[in-house]
């Protein structure tokens, strides 16, 4: 667990950043972007949106996997591949930042573009090699199954040691 923040934020108050790292699989959160208003230019609804954390479990972690879960409904809005960057940085308007960020990962979340895996559900673990430690991490959503007004996803673990 740790604090978090939206990026590109653009979401229902009951479907939030939280929500992508609370262990629940009956949670979701969901992000529509918004291409207006700097969504990185994006002209797919909910392409390089994402969230930040710090996890409290100590002042640094490696991440070196992901765990996405799909969530209850709409398999068009599946996270298909990511981005994971880090930084050392503190203060939300660093970490709202993408100046300070150092890219880790970018590939699959392990949902298949093609084959629902199923709602609610767990997928593959993505592993890759890191050895340096951050104090928060930021993952952004860089393709999605379909042609949705969105993307969601019910769980987004981030795998690492202290």
């Amino acid at each position: 667990s740790g604090s978090t923040g939206g990026f590109n934020v653009n979401y229902p108050t009951t479907e939030n950043p939280p929500n992508a790292i609370d262990g629940s699989l009956s949670s979701k959160y969901l992000n529509f972007g918004d291409s207006s208003s700097g969504c990185s230019g994006s002209s797919s609804p909910g392409i390089n949106t994402g969230f930040y954390v710090t996890p409290t479990i100590s002042s640094s972690s490696v991440a070196v996997g992901l765990l996405f879960a799909t969530a209850a409904d709409t398999p068009n809005r599946d996270p298909i591949t990511v981005t994971l960057e880090g930084t050392n940085a503190t203060g939300t308007a660093a970490l709202n930042s993408g100046s300070s960020w150092t890219l880790i990962y970018s590939g699959s979340t392990g949902i298949s573009s093609s084959t629902d895996p199923g709602r609610q559900t767990y997928v593959s673990q993505q592993s890759f090699s890191n050895t340096i430690a951050f104090q928060s991490y930021r993952l952004l959503i860089t393709s999605k199954r379909g042609t949705e007004n969105s993307v969601q996803y019910a769980e987004a673990h981030i795998i690492g040691y202290i």
